[in-house]
């Protein structure tokens, strides 16, 4: 990558050097043999060495999974629909959140039943993307899709985030909510 960069800065320089003298003299110039050889080489380089973009590897394992949450568990909500809750999700952690990639950082839920409902899908692998990447320290707004139960009644639900295939991150946002029909 670094022999790249060299030969294409040097075949510039050239080039520029040439358009001046060009625009400053009344005779074409043919290319020196150099010039003929660096631009040989240049586009054999192009050929070989495509840039792959730079990936840092973390080792999640070794860092601290922390989260704070602002928001609220609504007293009813939709029963069998989409429901949107608005959280604000705080980076407490030692590493920054990534939004896309290998591991993003989503928010999942957890339906809990509290009397005598059937047993909801206790997560049903619906995930709300956060919208960036999030450093230690900052938050970031998210508006969580949440599908209720068919059942009527009072269920337990839990907001939780998620590392995607590393951890779920064991603090909840919970609240306790009544799921009725809507129509």
């Amino acid at each position: 990558m670094r022999k790249y960069k060299i030969y294409l800065t040097l075949f510039s320089v050239i080039l520029v050097l040439s358009l001046f003298t060009i625009s400053c003299s009344k005779e074409p110039l043919a290319p020196t043999e150099e010039v003929k050889k660096i631009t040989e080489e240049t586009k054999a380089v192009e050929k070989t060495e495509k840039p792959q973009p730079e990936t840092p590897s973390i080792d999640y394992s070794k860092e601290t999974h922390d989260i704070e949450y602002e928001g609220y568990i609504p007293t009813f909500l939709c029963a069998g629909e989409e429901n949107l809750i608005k959280v604000t999700l705080k980076n407490s952690s030692s590493f920054t959140w990534p939004g896309t990639g290998k591991s993003p950082v989503r928010v999942g839920y957890h339906w809990f039943p509290t009397e005598n409902q059937p047993e909801p899908e206790w997560d049903d692998g619906s995930r709300t993307l956060i919208t960036n990447d999030v450093a230690p320290g900052e938050s970031v707004i998210v508006i969580v899709s949440v599908k209720a139960p068919e059942a009527i009644g009072w269920y337990i639900l839990q907001i939780e985030a998620v590392q995607e295939g590393v951890t779920w991150f064991q603090k909840v946002l919970e609240g306790s909510t009544y799921v009725d029909k809507c129509k």
